[in-house]
């Protein structure tokens, strides 16, 4: 008989990655214009608001932590979904991302435990304290460029849908998405590496509340029926 908990597993976690992620865009919007950060947000002026209110920036943190660890199921079971096609192509790609998922779980978790602390000192301090945590990447994660939190995992969806789009075992339009998403994933790798940071917040704009939610929903609905 046939092991379908892996299906099921992932399925249910490809589709709770969509929904974290879109739940994620909607706090977003929701944060004080100081705290979104994503759009170049001097240090200074970030850690002060923070420093007034964060509960929405923790929540938002929170989310993100989240999808990541649900990705990771969600990348075991769309992986084994192809894997017959190549095998070894599917696992060093899965691997790749799920250490890009595992980054990011622990850049939101650290900063969820770091950056309440690092806005209290800020608006405590005096001027060589503020000067400290401004400096110019004080406030990066453990991945600056996002080479493993989006660059690989961008990998991992181009080699799976292609190898689905080859063998037809997923609909011709979702493996094309698979192919946008990945785009999607390596432009945001790009405008970090150029400092672009408008193009980067469209970007993951389009990517993170459309392409992302769209792919790891409709994967995790069909690995549940396969379940």
């Amino acid at each position: 008989m046939k092991d379908t908990t892996l299906s099921k597993l992932g399925g249910t976690c490809s589709i709770l990655a969509g929904v974290t992620l879109i739940v994620a865009a909607v706090v977003y919007l929701l944060l004080p214009p100081d705290q979104q950060d994503a759009a170049g947000i001097p240090p200074g002026r970030f850690l002060a608001s923070l420093a007034h209110n964060s509960t929405l920036s923790m929540v938002f943190y929170s989310i993100l932590a989240l999808y990541s660890l649900v990705g990771i199921a969600a990348v075991l079971a769309i992986s084994a979904s192809v894997r017959a096609v190549h095998d070894g192509w599917v696992r060093w790609t899965s691997t790749l991302a799920i250490i890009g998922f595992a980054v990011n779980a622990v850049d939101w978790l650290r900063r969820l435990a770091l950056d309440p602390a690092r806005a209290a000192a800020y608006v405590q301090g005096d001027a060589a304290v503020k000067a400290a945590l401004t400096v110019p990447g004080a406030l990066q994660g453990l991945d600056p460029q996002a080479w493993f939190r989006f660059g690989v995992v961008g990998f991992w969806v181009l080699v799976v849908s292609l190898l689905a789009l080859r063998s037809g075992m997923w609909p011709k339009l979702l493996a094309s998405l698979g192919v946008a998403v990945a785009i999607t994933y390596w432009l945001i790798v790009a405008s970090n590496l150029l400092q672009i940071q408008l193009f980067t917040a469209i970007v993951a704009g389009v990517g993170g509340v459309i392409l992302l939610p769209i792919w790891y929903i409709w994967l995790g609905l069909r690995l549940r029926q396969a379940g």
